[in-house]
């Protein structure tokens, strides 16, 4: 049984494979291609997903200062410890003032800026928190953490938990002074990125509207949602000037 599984696993892969290079063949035809997004569209089809071949390639891109990235990350650092840890153990004045001595209310949506306002055991805040960590992932990989993934598994607890102890700033110092020496990734490794999770982006809508262009154990909304959570922040990051909710996401 091993051995036909193997040997008839062997077979679709070689499938799958041949499939992928044929698609890649109609992406090089396509007048605007890149070999840049030739790139980009190699790693989506070797990990399962098919984006349209008609997307542009070519964007008006202006990265952010990295004091807006680290403010944009410790908001939502703020936003995370709100809503998911005790008041016992992180007293609400603590966060406040953190939040008041960087402005990062400047880099929070009206809706976020009401949770600073709710209870700190707000059942429905809690319950929707979890795509604020998929926004982190990206935005604390600008500072060193590991790459976001494309698997669109939601990060667990303790990823999270390793971002707001070894990636975002400290509650008892200044963002300012806690970017001053921080390595940053390059803006071409960033363009890189955020057009990967822009193709990937367009193969998870394609499958919301019921195409075959994701793998097949992918679940379009909620492995999608991580996706679209982690595409938002990296095009924000590239998007100077533009606020959070303004972020252009079209694929």
């Amino acid at each position: 049984m091993n051995i036909l599984k193997k040997l008839f696993g062997s077979k679709e892969n070689a499938n799958q494979q041949s499939a992928s290079e044929n698609l890649l063949e109609t992406y090089k035809k396509v007048p605007w291609m890149t070999e840049a997004r030739l790139e980009t569209l190699s790693i989506c089809l070797d990990a399962g997903f098919k984006p349209a071949s008609s997307l542009p390639t070519e964007f008006d891109k202006q990265m952010r200062p990295s004091i807006e990235i680290a403010k944009r990350l410790n908001a939502l650092k703020a936003l995370i410890l709100w809503v998911m840890v005790p008041e016992s153990n992180i007293p609400s004045e603590r966060i406040v003032n953190f939040v008041d001595e960087n402005e990062l209310q400047r880099f929070m949506t009206d809706e976020e800026k009401k949770i600073l306002s709710s209870s700190r055991d707000d059942d429905e805040c809690r319950n929707t928190i979890g795509w604020k960590f998929e926004n982190a992932w990206p935005l604390a990989w600008y500072f060193g953490y590991h790459e976001p993934e494309i698997n669109g598994q939601m990060m667990t607890a303790e990823q999270i938990q390793d971002i707001l102890l070894n990636y975002s700033c400290p509650f008892d110092e200044t963002i300012e002074n806690w970017t001053k020496n921080k390595e940053t990734i390059s803006e071409e490794s960033l363009i890189k990125k955020e057009d990967l999770f822009y193709c990937l982006h367009n193969a998870v809508i394609s499958a919301q509207l019921g195409r075959n262009t994701v793998p097949p154990d992918f679940d379009p909304v909620e492995n999608g949602g991580a996706i679209h959570e982690r595409r938002h922040s990296l095009t924000w990051m590239l998007s100077k000037g533009i606020d959070w909710d303004d972020t252009d996401l079209g694929t």
